[in-house]
């Protein structure tokens, strides 16, 4: 009997769908294309960064189209019926939607959505016409600006804030021309600040400015962030818009906050490109790939990041992330800045100012059964301890630290737990990071190692070239300063890691603290540490042996294999 009703009811369609012309299935695919439009862009964006049931949502998403495609399709009445009714229904269903939306208690107040038509339009071209207004005002100057409030309004040529705002750009501009993605101002004395930048991960130098107009430049930053000009203690983080020329969309993260000498502002040009990564383009050597997804599928125990600072640990936490399927499993990452929203993966924001503690906010995630916790920080023991303690055999619990290598992390956490054999019983992977710059392509000298170098090196004897680099070109048979790394002789950077999934032998050596038996057996398994990954870029010439001294002993020794 349901085959049969199966049958009929199958008829019954391809009767209504013989019924059509050519363009009525047309005149009905346009408004669904926009409703599928509405539904993919605009209402699972919104899902996901509120944390709603997505899941739930996407069937009742789904059941809408297949019910106005039935009906359109296979109702044996006349399609300037079955048409309306269709569109009808989509257009139902984007009402109850937002209703449903709008009554869920994780979305703000403030972010409800209006279900007037009318305040649509007024707020649409009044937001327009102010935009219009504003960019008219700008003339004369480089960058535009768009915060909450809209398209920052330009003060009136030759005034005291228009040259703030003009030396405001002219560090922005500075920092983006010498190819960096961050800008920060901070006090170094009572009358003096200094404007630097991080270029291929080093600090670099912009301009010292007098603590008056240093004072006033975060000023303005702060205007257009909207944040408190009289609260100079608290950290306030907000993200706007700038272009350069006329109005853009590229997205900058303001940060203001007071120190013991004074306020300071950090500026992130597009924060989400800084952690767009996943686990296939960390730049893995095959077999460290290999172990890498050994430790994802694993899927319990902690797993350490480490890295010091400004080396790669959110990025490769959130490409950790990334890697466990955020549909069927409970995702979450506990964290003090996100800087980008991973889909499907639920965002803690840890806020010092709101009163709780960082262990008792991961204790909290750790008490709602997820399959996968990220934990950004590690800023006490009790983090470590409420980490150890929690069900290791059903959740895997990913743990950056801040550490110069594997090890000294492991010393970290064991120490932080205060009981070496539970600590141990723990950890089933540790990972570490460090970031190299990369060597330019129009800079770089090759030359021939000495038998001798490559010894020191612990380099294969059979390595014919290595590279290094000046900083220079040659231009009309004279050197000058290479403009790709703008006389650096490096150009973006690299990283270099460490993976090492943990057995049961492993963990017994941990607990015993018999860290250099365990360097050992990585040695024995041929994984490469940080040093020989290093050493392993130099030879693809990637890097240079000048690069990797700098960063792991900060001068221009060679270095040392671990």
């Amino acid at each position: 009997m349901p085959h049969m009703l199966t049958l009929e009811s199958s008829a019954t369609l391809a009767a209504g769908a013989m019924l059509l012309q050519w363009w009525m299935p047309v005149l009905f695919i346009f408004p669904l294309m926009g409703w599928a439009w509405v539904v993919s862009t605009l209402f699972d964006k919104d899902a996901a960064r509120f944390h709603l049931k997505r899941a739930q949502s996407n069937l009742m998403h789904i059941s809408a189209a297949v019910v106005a495609t039935a009906i359109v399709f296979g109702a044996p009445l006349s399609f300037w019926i079955t048409w309306p009714v269709a569109i009808a229904i989509l257009g139902a269903h984007l009402l109850a939607y937002a209703q449903m939306r709008n009554a869920n208690h994780r979305v703000p107040e403030g972010s409800k959505w209006s279900m007037n038509p009318s305040v649509w339009l007024a707020s649409a071209t009044e937001g327009k016409k102010k935009d219009k207004d504003k960019v008219k005002q700008t003339k004369g100057l480089s960058l535009f600006f768009k915060g909450p409030a809209g398209i920052a309004e330009a003060p009136e040529a030759g005034s005291p804030e228009f040259e703030v705002r003009l030396a405001a750009e002219d560090l922005l501009q500075q920092a983006v021309d010498r190819r960096s993605q961050s800008l920060e101002l901070q006090p170094i004395s009572e009358t003096s600040y200094a404007a630097t930048c991080m270029i291929d991960g080093l600090r670099t130098a912009l301009s010292q400015l007098p603590t008056p107009q240093a004072i006033a430049i975060i000023n303005f930053y702060k205007s257009i962030a909207g944040f408190d000009l009289e609260d100079r203690r608290r950290r306030a983080t907000a993200d706007i818009q700038f272009g350069i020329g006329g109005p853009g969309k590229t997205p900058l993260r303001i940060t203001s906050q007071g120190s013991s000498k004074g306020m300071r502002l950090t500026l992130l040009v597009d924060p989400s490109s800084h952690v767009d990564r996943n686990i296939e383009t960390l730049n893995l050597f095959e077999n460290q790939l290999e172990e890498l997804r050994k430790i994802v599928n694993d899927a319990k125990g902690v797993v350490l990041l480490t890295a010091p600072p400004h080396n790669g640990r959110t990025s490769t936490l959130y490409a950790m992330l990334r890697a466990h399927d955020a549909y069927v499993s409970n995702v979450q990452v506990i964290e003090l800045e996100q800087l980008a929203t991973i889909e499907g993966v639920r965002h803690t924001i840890f806020d010092p100012q709101a009163g709780a503690e960082y262990a008792t906010t991961v204790r909290s995630v750790l008490r709602r059964d997820p399959d996968i916790v990220g934990v950004a920080e590690m800023p006490d023991e009790e983090t470590a301890k409420v980490i150890a303690r929690s069900d290791q055999d059903h959740s895997r619990v990913y743990l950056s630290m801040r550490a110069p290598d594997i090890y000294q992390a492991i010393q970290l956490y064991l120490r932080a737990v205060g009981d070496a054999d539970l600590a141990a019983s723990t950890l089933h992977g540790v990972v570490g990071t460090r970031m190299l710059r990369k060597l330019s392509p129009n800079a770089r000298i090759p030359y021939a190692p000495s038998p001798e170098v490559l010894k020191k090196l612990g380099l294969p004897a059979d390595v014919k070239t290595l590279y290094r680099t000046e900083g220079t070109v040659m231009l009309k048979d004279k050197p000058e300063p290479d403009p790709l790394s703008q006389g650096t002789g490096y150009f973006g950077q690299i990283a270099a890691f460490s993976v090492h999934s943990l057995n049961e032998e492993d963990r017994k050596l941990i607990a015993a603290n018999e860290l250099g038996a365990l360097r050992a057996v990585f040695r024995q398994r041929q994984q490469h540490s940080l040093t020989s990954a290093a050493m392993q870029l130099v030879v693809k010439g990637e890097t240079s042996v000048e690069e990797v001294a700098r960063v792991f002993q900060g001068g221009d020794k060679k270095p040392k294999q671990k």
